[in-house]
C-alpha cells in the first residue's frame, strides 16, 4: 500500500530586510528534502506582506524575485488546512481551495519571519510548524532580551547597551560620548532584530561610530553596541527535538 506523502508549505520571502536570503533557504530545503515522503508546496510573501500561490512562488524561486499579482489565504476549516486564492475584491474564488497542507516549515528571515509573529499565527490557526515556538522565536530574534537571559544564567556574554531610535535621534552627542566613555574599541553595531549581518558594522573609532548608529537604526528602532573581540571562532550547532532533543555535531563558520 503506498502511503500518501506529507504535504508541506514551504513559505519564504516576507516583510524584513532579509527577505532574499530566505530565497537561498527556501532553494536549499527543496534540493534537500526526501522527496519520497514530502510534497513541497511553495508560498512567496512580498515586501509588502502579500502571500501569493505557489505557481507563481515556483516562478520566484527561480527568478530571485517575487513577480505575480496572485493572492491566497491560509486557512484551517473543519475540511483540512488550505491555501485559498482570493480574487481582486478580496473575495474568495469559486473552487478556490488550491493545495491541500499538512505542515508549515517558514524559511522566512528576521521580523515577522524569526521573531514568533509567523509561529503565532500558526499556533492561532492551529497548524503544525517546523522550528522553535513563539516565546523562543521571539527570545532568539531580540539580541537585547537574549543577552539579559544569558546573564541571567551565568553565561559569558561580552559588554552591550541599547539605545532606541528616538535616543539616538533626539540626542547624538549624548550617546556617542556615553559610549565614548564606557566602551572600548572595536565595537560592533547592530539591529537588534536583525539577522544575516545586514545592517552590522565594525567600528573601530570614534569616527566611525556615529554612522555605523545611523546604519543600524534605518533597519530597527533598537540597536544594539557591543565591545567586539579579536581572533575569535565562530561555531554552530543545531538542534531537533521537543521532550527529547538532539544536537548536532558543531560546525565552524569560517569567512570565505
Amino acid at each position: 500500500m503506498k502511503t500518501e506523502k506529507i504535504r508541506v508549505g514551504l513559505i519564504f520571502g516576507g516583510r524584513s530586510g532579509e527577505h532574499e536570503v530566505s530565497f537561498c533557504s527556501a532553494t536549499s530545503i527543496i534540493k534537500a528534502i526526501d522527496k519520497d515522503k514530502y510534497t513541497v508546496v511553495p508560498i512567496g510573501i512580498t515586501k509588502e506582506g502579500r502571500w501569493i500561490s505557489p505557481q507563481d512562488s515556483e516562478l520566484a524561486l527561480q527568478s530571485g524575485k517575487i513577480k505575480g499579482k496572485s493572492t491566497v489565504i491560509l486557512l484551517n476549516d473543519p475540511s483540512g488546512r488550505a491555501l485559498v486564492r482570493i480574487d481582486n475584491n478580496q473575495r474568495l474564488e469559486k473552487s478556490s481551495t488550491l493545495e491541500r497542507l499538512d505542515v508549515i516549515f517558514p524559511v522566512l528571515h528576521g521580523p515577522y519571519g524569526e521573531d514568533g509573529t509567523i509561529q503565532g499565527l500558526l499556533e492561532l490557526a492551529d497548524i503544525p510548524y517546523v522550528g522553535a515556538g513563539v516565546a523562543a522565536s521571539a527570545i532568539s530574534m531580540d539580541k537585547d532580551l537574549m543577552k539579559i537571559i544569558f546573564k541571567q544564567r551565568d553565561l559569558p556574554i561580552l559588554k552591550w547597551m541599547t539605545i532606541k531610535r528616538k535616543e539616538w535621534q533626539k540626542d547624538k552627542e549624548k550617546i556617542l560620548s556615553l559610549v565614548q566613555d564606557d566602551f572600548e574599541y572595536p565595537l560592533f553595531v547592530k539591529p537588534t532584530n536583525l539577522g544575516s549581518s545586514i545592517g552590522i558594522t565594525k567600528v573601530h573609532k570614534k569616527e566611525e561610530l556615529e554612522k555605523a548608529i545611523d546604519l543600524a537604526s534605518s533597519y530597527d528602532r533598537k540597536i544594539l553596541i557591543e565591545e567586539g573581540l579579536e581572533e575569535v571562532r565562530e561555531i554552530e550547532c543545531g538542534v531537533l527535538g521537543n521532550d527529547e532533543p538532539r544536537a548536532s555535531v558543531v560546525g565552524e563558520v569560517r569567512p570565505a
